[in-house]
């Protein structure tokens, strides 16, 4: 079965309990794995927020990754999600408990290459589709996912633009799942969304 993989973004909220609420109704919907991304506040603030949603997390056996830092998912007991700029996975698992998920970005057959060799658990491959979300990435093309999802054992989920409208649209590329922000995150009803969208992974 292809996995749901929800990727926060605490920017569209102006209350910080807005966030948490929209974060457990997508929790209660049923999403496999939740990053925390945040690229815009300070270490005490992310570490602060990993801990909470980690708490909550654990409420619906859900795994939680932190974008980007090793030290943040070290201080709260979580995975990581490493970008091609971020420190190495062989120092990620020297850091952090064997157990602990190790996630890459990968945009390249040598690059994936690399980094299961490294040791990553999963890898995100995208941006797919136009994202309204703004970290900064350079689109992938679905001939470049499948050559990556070829190359390597290690399971490949989709990102970047996916939603009601697009994931149609990767019906027969050979996907372990998709990562989503926004189509969960700024839904009215994030569980709704989250079930809608299990129902549509089903037919891709």
């Amino acid at each position: 079965m292809k996995k749901l993989y929800f990727v926060t973004n605490s920017e569209a909220f102006e209350e910080e309990k807005d966030f948490f609420r929209s974060v457990e109704s997508a929790l209660k919907g049923g999403v496999d794995y939740i990053q925390l991304r945040e690229k815009n506040r300070s270490d005490k603030e992310v570490l602060r927020l990993a801990r909470e949603l980690k708490a909550m997390a654990d409420e619906y056996d859900t795994p939680l990754i932190v974008d980007d830092r090793i030290d943040v998912a070290f201080a709260a007991g979580c995975g990581v999600h490493l970008g091609a700029d971020d420190l190495p996975i062989s120092v990620a698992r020297e850091i952090l408990e064997n157990d602990a998920i190790i996630g890459a970005s990968v945009k390249s057959v040598e690059r994936a290459r690399e980094a299961a060799e490294e040791g990553a658990d999963y890898f995100g491959t995208g941006a797919l589709f136009p994202t309204k979300t703004k970290v900064i990435t350079r689109p992938t093309s679905l001939e470049t996912f499948r050559a990556i999802k070829s190359a390597v054992e290690v399971p490949v989920f989709a990102i970047g633009g996916i939603n009601e409208e697009t994931l149609p649209k990767l019906k027969g590329l050979p996907m372990d799942g998709i990562c989503v922000v926004s189509a969960i995150q700024y839904a009215e009803d994030p569980e709704r969304a989250v079930k809608e969208l299990r129902k549509l992974l089903e037919t891709v």
